[in-house]
């Protein structure tokens, strides 16, 4: 039998995101054959999926899970008092969700059961539970300890964000001041741009007026200010100042860029963290202007809020009077003027039918329709045109509310997010201080040195750190290290610092985060370590050539700390082929009939950044070494 001749040939792989392509060529390229059939093909499959709805599910189950740990401590805590005020307090709390025939208890009412005093009797009195809380902060008057409990439970329940360090006693303001201050900074430094306002108090008091029209405000802001041209490049404080407003502006207009005109608009008063990853892939470095701008914008509406109050449930029962008002002029119109609509405005409930009873779910029973503030706005706008024309100072006030749909604003809302829980921490430090004039268990000292409301406000502002981690032994990703490894006592915000040793579990979590070579099992390197970075740098930078010749290695030395250690100003941003090629004609190095197409080996934009990674450090010199090395078996994990 003949024998089969071996040729050489080259594999080609191309490996996707959802494809791998494969061709057998000979030397010369030219695809092989075997069997009549073309040597090349493709394997399609499903595109790969990132982690991040999973990351958001889980989350969302971690923070409802301690959100409930919380109420359950507080339970914990109360209840001694309130079995003894009345022994089925909780179990009717519990069931209150339940249809009647469902419960164990045999009652009506989901709170109150007694004689002289029901859940009627309680809604009258505190028509909301901000009603109740800010007569417990500012009374030392004896209350029940079934109203201090409710109180404490709402304030447990949606305690605030953690993104402010402020004081629990500092002005409502200073958080505002700040931001804008830390914003100001980062213009400064990074741009090169002064953007302190000339009367910087009018404005941030601009930026915090209450119910006033973006488009007013963002006229206000920009007051005195050149609208950039078209073709004007740099960061604008114009389009910054309408940015801050709350209007929707356009990349390329912000940055002076023409790179961005292709992407969306962004506005501060959406969510921006369900697109953060777009915006990161588009903006890339200048995505720090954006969250630095959305602070400032949360900061001015927490101001905004709260108003000159102390307390937020003072600032939401001013908010309930002034819709009370409101809605009572608009109902009084209705009825003067076209009380052949008010059941269709009132009343009626059909889907698609933004009425107030689909948006302030009166009456609301399990799967009826409901609306947005902003859809009941844009509904009222459309039902009552008439009202553009009125002559009354009160029936205009309510449709400009109605147009720049702020009509009705409901006291638990999304807006809400932007509340720091120092701010709640102070209200609930004011019941708790009130309550134990007369609750004296709650200032009774326990068997592990803590009071009751003492363990109370310490589960209040209490966060597992980050590089803790889960405190559950047996937990598929538990690296907590406990200061007595024989200890089960079992863990509690006041006890905390005491059962966990803070230092090991940090030295735990960085260890935990180094990857592992897939293949040998050794320690990686983090992917923006200097000596990586600088690895990944040279490989970019290793097979530049200008006209079929290497650069020197002491013209590459110089190039990559001008050009990415200490850029100077014009050098600022993305290194490209073209920026290289003028830097080197700048230098000298070429001549300057030389093309740039005569620049090979390299891509049209450089991919690695060293900037962030040494800051004002010197590359480190045993990297030179890595230019040199050709061997196929230099491994990067062996770097460590």
């Amino acid at each position: 039998m003949k024998e089969k001749t071996q040729i050489p040939y080259y594999l080609g792989i191309d490996a996707g995101s959802s494809s791998v392509g494969w061709a057998v060529t000979d030397t010369m390229y030219h695809v092989l054959k075997t069997k009549g059939k073309a040597m090349w093909g493709v394997r399609l499959f499903p595109d790969a999926s990132t982690a991040a709805e999973r990351r958001t599910h889980r989350a969302a189950r971690r923070r409802l899970q301690r959100r409930k740990q919380r109420l359950d401590i507080l339970e914990m805590l109360f209840a001694p008092a309130l079995n003894e005020k009345d022994p089925q307090f909780l179990a009717r709390m519990h069931e209150s969700d339940l249809w009647k025939e469902d419960k164990s208890i045999n009652s009506k009412y989901s709170l109150f059961s007694d004689s002289n005093f029901n859940d009627c009797d309680y809604h009258a009195q505190y028509p909301t539970t901000y009603h109740l809380r800010s007569e417990l902060a500012h009374s030392t008057d004896s209350h029940d300890v079934r109203l201090v409990y409710l109180a404490l439970h709402h304030l447990m329940k949606s305690r605030g964000h953690f993104l402010y360090e402020i004081s629990e006693t500092s002005d409502n303001d200073s958080s505002l001041r700040d931001k804008f201050d830390d914003f100001c900074t980062l213009l400064s430094d990074a741009y090169g741009l002064d953007f302190v306002p000339h009367n910087m108090d009018n404005y941030l008091n601009i930026l915090k007026t209450p119910n006033m029209r973006v488009t007013e405000k963002a006229a206000l802001l920009t007051e005195g200010l050149k609208k950039p041209s078209k073709n004007e490049a740099g960061i604008s404080p114009f389009y910054i100042s309408e940015l801050l407003a709350g209007r929707s502006v356009a990349l390329s207009n912000l940055f002076g860029d023409d790179r961005f005109k292709d992407a969306k608009k962004i506005a501060l008063q959406n969510d921006l963290d369900a697109n953060y990853n777009e915006l990161c892939e588009v903006l890339d470095d200048h995505i720090s202007v954006v969250t630095a701008a959305k602070d400032v914008y949360d900061a001015a509406r927490f101001s905004e809020i709260i108003g000159t109050h102390r307390y937020l449930c003072d600032a939401k029962i001013a908010v309930y009077k002034q819709n009370n008002i409101d809605l009572r002029a608009l109902k009084d119109y209705i009825k003067a003027h076209c009380i052949e609509r008010y059941n269709s405005i009132f009343c009626d409930k059909e889907d698609k039918l933004d009425n107030y009873a689909a948006y302030s779910q009166y009456h609301h029973k399990s799967g009826d329709y409901t609306c947005s503030q902003e859809a009941f706005c844009k509904f009222l706008k459309k039902s009552l045109p008439e009202m553009a024309e009125s002559k009354s100072p009160v029936i205009a006030t309510i449709y400009q509310k109605i147009v720049d749909g702020s009509f009705l604003p409901r006291l638990r809302s999304s807006e809400n997010g932007v509340i720091p829980y120092q701010l709640q921490l102070r209200e609930l430090d004011a019941i708790l201080k009130n309550a134990s004039l007369y609750l004296p268990f709650l200032a009774q000292q326990q068997c592990d040195g803590y009071t009751p409301a003492e363990k109370i406000r310490k589960t209040f502002e209490f966060r597992v750190p980050y590089y803790v981690g889960p405190l559950n032994d047996k937990a598929a990703h538990h690296w907590a290290v406990r200061s007595n490894t024989d200890s089960k006592e079992k863990i509690y915000p006041w006890n905390f610092n005491q059962l966990i040793d803070l230092d090991h579990s940090a030295e735990a979590f960085l260890v935990n985060l180094i990857g592992r070579c897939t293949y040998t099992g050794d320690p990686v390197l983090p992917k923006d370590s200097l000596l990586y970075s600088e690895y990944m740098l040279l490989n970019e930078l290793n097979p530049l050539k200008i006209d079929g010749q290497p650069l020197s290695t002491e013209h590459k030395k110089q190039l990559i700390k001008d050009m990415f250690i200490h850029p100077v100003s014009k050098q600022k941003g993305k290194v490209t082929k073209k920026k290289i090629y003028e830097y080197l004609k700048s230098k000298g190095w070429i001549s300057k009939a030389t093309n740039i197409d005569s620049i090979n080996g390299i891509d049209d934009k450089i991919k690695s950044d060293l900037r962030s990674a040494f800051g004002s450090a010197q590359p480190s010199a045993g990297l030179w070494a890595i230019s040199r090395c050709s061997t196929a078996s230099f491994r990067a994990e062996e770097m460590i």
